[in-house]
């Protein structure tokens, strides 16, 4: 016999009440946690920046040896980014040809070249600047850029630069 088998009606009708008393108190609960996030998020200081809000990871100054290529359909057009990031990159300019996803190589000095698909998440009218998020292929690929990324950061503030 199974454990609900043995337990009488009103057994049965109470251990329904508690779930129900809990799945009701875990929905108040979600509720509450979503009028926090947006109260929060209403109270937050606006970005300086164009675009800056918008970061689903942390980037750096742009270190000396890593490349962004964006691909324009006949061949692989170097961008200059302020910053760059495992996610993403912001770009100082956006090539007048650029709208919509696009295949990304990133380089570095040392080690092999990875391929990502680029999508443009922000543009600033004024500046001409623009974010560029990421997507990797595979597990692989994200790591590989992320170690690239590191070395390249390591070595640049090790140097003091």
């Amino acid at each position: 016999m199974s454990e609900y088998e043995d337990m009488g009606a009103d057994e049965l009708l109470g251990a329904e009440n508690e779930l129900d008393m809990a799945l009701r108190k875990q929905d108040e609960a979600l509720a509450l946690l979503e009028r926090l996030r947006i109260a929060e998020a209403s109270a937050r200081k606006p970005a300086d920046t164009p675009g800056g809000g918008r970061r689903d990871f942390r980037r750096w100054p742009a270190p000396e040896g890593i490349t962004v290529e964006l691909h324009d359909g006949g061949g692989w057009q170097p961008v200059s980014s302020s910053d760059l990031g495992i996610g993403g990159a912001r770009l100082f300019t956006v090539p007048a040809w650029l709208d919509g996803p696009v295949p990304v190589r990133l380089r570095g000095e040392a080690g092999p070249t990875v391929l990502a698909l680029g999508d443009l998440m922000w543009r600033d009218g004024k500046g001409g600047a623009a974010g560029l998020r990421f997507e990797f292929s595979d597990a692989e690929d994200h790591d590989l850029w992320t170690a690239m990324l590191i070395d390249a950061l390591l070595a640049r503030y090790a140097l003091g630069q």
